[in-house]
């Protein structure tokens, strides 16, 4: 066995007990892993309820504002929504290995934003259920 020749006795002694030589011990255990899963469940599943909300406050507070100030204010709210859900992930205490810090901002991103956009319309089109070809013509 070759040895460092910087590395000193007492260090080569102690190195097999760290984390750092067997990275099988700093992986999260099966029950961490079904905590984690289980709370980026819920995560996600509370970025779309966020996105159905986000997109009918729009439409209702937009329906009552000027028209040129409409499309900022719909997307003000969302940007809004969505600091408010990653505040409330990152009380939620999920266990998140280092490597995927991402996880949280990432996780219902997409659905979050469809759920938006799919609402602000729908409502937008309930609410003036007047405005139809004729209109338009």
């Amino acid at each position: 066995m070759v040895r460092h020749p910087k590395k000193k006795e007492d260090e080569k002694s102690n190195g097999g007990d760290t984390a750092k030589d067997n990275p099988v011990e700093s992986l999260p255990s099966p029950t961490d892993e079904s905590r984690r899963k289980s709370g980026l469940d819920k995560l996600f599943w509370l970025r779309v309820g966020l996105g159905v909300l986000a997109g009918s406050l729009s439409a209702l507070i937009g329906s009552q504002s000027i028209e040129s100030s409409r499309m900022v204010l719909g997307f003000g709210i969302m940007i809004i929504l969505f600091i408010v859900s990653y505040v409330i992930a990152k009380s939620m205490r999920i266990p998140i290995i280092p490597a995927d810090k991402k996880k949280l901002i990432t996780t219902g991103i997409g659905s979050y934003f469809l759920m938006f956009i799919f609402c602000w319309i729908l409502v937008n089109t309930l609410i003036h259920p007047d405005v139809g070809i004729l209109t338009v013509r």
